[in-house]
């Protein structure tokens, strides 16, 4: 395998608070589009911890879910967020393999 594993993490990602439920599920619609879209270098630039070493072509999603935060602001307002689940995988250097 040439001194490389498979690794699987998960980011969980909030977007900007709404005023409604729908508009949140929407914001997060665009958020899992816009993860999908992104090369291995740009999900490499996100994602990657700074002390791994890892291929730098070998990033991608594998799964990506959006669910909603409801709740209620100090000003009695009902407020909604979209929270974003990714699931990526990326090869890393085994430790000892320089």
């Amino acid at each position: 395998a040439g001194g490389y594993q498979w690794t699987n993490k998960t980011k969980t990602i909030q977007g900007e608070v709404v005023d409604s439920k729908q508009a949140a599920y929407d914001m997060g619609f665009e958020m899992i589009k816009d993860y999908q879209s992104k090369s291995s270098a740009q999900l490499r630039d996100e994602f990657k911890s700074s002390f791994d070493i890892v291929d730098r072509q070998s990033f991608s999603i594998t799964n990506a879910k959006v669910t909603v935060d409801e709740f209620l602001q100090d000003n009695g307002q009902i407020a909604y967020q979209p929270i974003l689940n990714v699931k990526y995988e990326y090869r890393m250097r085994e430790p000892g393999n320089r």
